[in-house]
């Protein structure tokens, strides 16, 4: 389909239909790995170009969805936790539970969750987990936002002007995008490793 039809079909409907669609395909994302959430962010920027909706308006309509979206995957990986320390029976599972575990989970995400929240926001693929893993390490709620808002603000407002800017050619983003994913896969693969490694040494450093 050419991009006059998408501006056709989008003239044809209501104005505050496209706050609605920002919205929900921001929030989705958020909740549903799969979905193309920056591919919508990109192309929104397209209809800004062509007039059809306002820079303020898709602000507003991006960090609601967004915000939306991560604090009930926050509260739900609250819940999570709530429920596997009250009902969880595995031995197994129960080690992974246990105070120790805990403990130095919440320490790592009052020394770091702040930027691995901001972090995430930069990656499709760890969103998701990310704001699940915040909430079951109890993180505070005000900080989860601001960071969530801080590192939402910058991505997003890149997609968008990048949509605005390239106008019909805004397709050509995802193939930065898809470039863009795969360096910061490599390097978020390199990081784990490394800090899984430097874990495990402190680990046997305090046993021993």
């Amino acid at each position: 389909m050419g991009e006059s039809y998408f501006l056709e079909f989008f003239k044809s409907i209501p104005p505050e239909a496209y706050w609605l669609f920002i919205f929900f395909s921001t929030f989705i994302e958020n909740i549903f790995p799969p979905c193309p959430g920056d591919t919508l962010v990109a192309f929104t920027g397209y209809l800004w170009g062509a007039g059809l909706v306002t820079f303020q308006t898709l602000s507003l309509s991006i960090i609601a969805g967004n915000l939306t979206g991560a604090l009930l995957m926050y509260f739900f990986g609250l819940e999570v936790m709530e429920f596997f320390l009250k009902h969880l029976k595995s031995e197994r599972l129960k080690k992974l539970f246990d105070k120790e575990h805990l403990d130095r989970t919440h320490h790592w995400f009052d020394k770091y969750g702040f930027f691995a929240v901001m972090f995430s926001r930069f990656s499709a693929g760890i969103r998701f987990f990310v704001s699940i893993v915040a909430g079951m390490a109890n993180m505070h709620v005000s900080v989860f936002i601001l960071a969530f808002l801080l590192a939402t603000a910058i991505w997003n407002t890149l997609l968008v002007y990048g949509g605005y800017v390239m106008g019909e050619n805004w397709r050509e983003i995802l193939q930065y995008i898809q470039i863009y994913s795969a360096i910061f896969a490599i390097v978020l693969i390199i990081a784990g490793i490394y800090f899984y490694r430097r874990f495990k040494q402190k680990e046997k450093d305090t046993k021993e």
